[in-house]
């Protein structure tokens, strides 16, 4: 339930402020690694379309291996593989490296 209204409120201020876009990105974050960069999604996707999910870049956490993405920062969330798809859905995704 908070996840729906925390995408309605985004899209009500876009919407509100005349700026609702039409394609969206796939964003991988580093958050944990001790060194190297993410990988990075050139594409700009419509709602609807898939991403396919790369792989871990050059990221590394010294005394771990990654596990995937997840969509949340806690690792929470569903995970994600290279080569997995992933739905836009009118928002930005961003996507947090595991490590096991």
């Amino acid at each position: 339930m908070k996840k729906l209204l925390v995408v309605f409120c985004v899209a009500f201020l876009l919407f509100a402020c005349g700026e609702l876009p039409d394609t969206f990105k796939v964003i991988y974050h580093s958050n944990g690694s001790t060194s190297g960069f993410a990988p990075v999604d050139k594409n700009k996707y419509k709602s609807g379309q898939f991403a396919t999910v790369l792989g871990s870049g050059t990221l590394v956490n010294n005394g771990h291996t990654f596990g995937g993405w997840s969509i949340k920062l806690d690792n929470t969330g569903l995970l994600y593989n290279l080569g997995d798809q992933i739905e836009i859905k009118n928002i930005n995704i961003f996507l947090f490296p595991v490590w096991n």
